[in-house]
């Protein structure tokens, strides 16, 4: 086997070591990078990949809005998220729009690796703990009607979780690429649908809500 795969990162760091695990893995793979959006879709024109690492938040794409984008230039791709943000929060939302995998950043290499072999053989791949969260929600709910944090979209999520991390709105604008009057009618709505008034109540709630799918 000698796959293909497009590694898109803006942190050079991040690129270097996925990179070396790739070829300790499969030593004929073939590796392109690109640390933009615009990069990934010149990289989409030119080369048939097998696999795209994509991170959530690279500069110039559209959050969750890449997923079609790119499965329309290469419907054969298999996507593979790799972010920092919390599976909790965001994986199911990228699952249901295209993607077949998603894992942290901060999970062991071993973990990695899985998620990679697992994607390359057409196999969707969802942590354990997130499977155990998912169950422990069904269980809990079956087909009620949403609450907590499921009512919120996957944009209102990513500005939740940038507001819990302490990001102020300038920081937020320049890490989503959108307009600050666009980050406060989000912000508005969040607080409305979580029935909280201020970023601190915002944080209490995002935790009970972590503890109840454990």
């Amino acid at each position: 086997m000698r796959p293909t795969v497009l590694i898109a990162e803006d942190h050079s760091v991040v690129r270097m070591g996925t990179m070396v695990m790739l070829e300790q893995m499969y030593p004929n793979i073939l590796v392109s990078e690109a640390a933009s959006f615009d990069e990934v879709i010149e990289q989409l024109s030119q080369t048939k990949f097998d696999l795209i690492i994509l991170d959530i938040h690279i500069p110039g794409g559209d959050n969750i809005k890449m997923i079609e984008t790119i499965h329309l230039r290469q419907p054969g791709i298999r996507i593979l998220i790799f972010s920092s943000y919390d599976e909790r929060l965001f994986a199911i939302n990228y699952i249901q729009a295209g993607a077949m995998g998603y894992v942290q950043k901060d999970a062991s290499n071993i973990i990695v690796k899985i998620a990679i072999a697992k994607v390359l053989n057409d196999e969707q791949y969802i942590s354990a703990d997130l499977q155990k969260n998912m169950v422990n929600r069904w269980l809990k709910t079956g087909n009620k009607p949403k609450k907590g944090l499921m009512v919120l979209s996957a944009r209102e999520r990513e500005i939740m979780n940038l507001l819990i991390k302490g990001h102020r709105t300038n920081e937020i604008k320049t890490i989503l690429n959108i307009q600050a009057s666009t980050i406060s009618t989000h912000k508005e709505r969040i607080f409305t649908k979580l029935n909280v008034e201020n970023v601190i109540e915002l944080e209490q709630l995002v935790r009970a809500e972590m503890k109840k799918g454990n």
